[in-house]
C-alpha cells in the first residue's frame, strides 16, 4: 500500500509542479518567452519545421552516443536536460500564449493569472489520454523547441503590417514590371 501511496503522491506533485515550473520561467526570462510566445503565434509552421530537425538530431546524437559506455552516456544525458530544457522555455512561451487567448473568457484579470490559467490548460491538455499522449505532447514538443530556438537567435516574426506592405510592393513590381 505505500508503493500505492508514493506513485499517487509523487504524480500529483508533477502535476502540481509543472505550472508553477511554467510560470518561473516566464517570470524569469520574459524576454526569452515573450519572443517565444510571438513565434508560436504568428508562424507556428516555421516552428514546427525548424523543432522536426532538432529534435531529430538530438534523438539521433542521444541514441547513438547513449550506447557509448561511461562518458557518452553521461553526455547523452547532459544533452537530453538541456534539450528539455529548450522545449521548457518554449512551453513556458506555450504557456503565455495560452494565457493571452484566455485573457477575453476569465475574469478578474491579471497577467499572473492568465499564466498559470495557461500553465494549467497545457498540462490537462497533455493528460488527455490518446490524444493528449501521442498528438498533442509531440506537436507541441517540436513546436516549443522550434519557438525556443528562433527566441535564442532573437530571430522575431516580421510585423504584420510589414508583411502586408511588403506584398502590396512585390504585386506592383510585379504588375509594373
Amino acid at each position: 500500500m505505500a508503493d500505492v501511496y508514493t506513485v499517487t503522491f509523487s504524480l500529483i506533485g508533477i502535476l502540481l509542479s509543472l505550472p508553477a515550473l511554467l510560470v518561473a520561467i516566464n517570470l524569469l526570462m520574459p524576454n526569452m518567452t515573450r519572443r517565444a510566445q510571438l513565434r508560436l503565434e504568428q508562424t507556428p509552421g516555421r516552428c514546427f519545421v525548424l523543432g522536426v530537425p532538432m529534435t531529430a538530431t538530438w534523438a539521433l546524437f542521444a541514441v547513438i552516443v547513449g550506447q557509448m559506455p561511461g562518458v557518452g552516456q553521461a553526455t547523452a544525458v547532459i544533452a537530453t536536460i538541456l534539450f528539455m530544457g529548450l522545449g521548457t522555455i518554449g512551453g513556458a512561451g506555450l504557456a503565455r500564449l495560452l494565457g493571452e487567448r484566455i485573457r477575453p473568457l476569465a475574469k478578474p484579470n491579471s497577467e499572473l493569472t492568465n499564466l498559470v490559467r495557461g500553465a494549467v490548460v497545457y498540462e490537462l491538455a497533455a493528460l488527455v489520454p490518446i490524444v493528449g499522449w501521442f498528438l498533442f505532447i509531440p506537436l507541441a514538443g517540436i513546436m516549443a523547441v522550434g519557438a525556443t530556438s528562433f527566441a535564442l537567435m532573437n530571430w522575431l516574426p516580421k510585423p504584420i503590417g510589414q508583411q502586408n506592405n511588403q506584398s502590396a510592393n512585390q504585386s506592383s513590381e510585379m504588375l509594373t514590371g
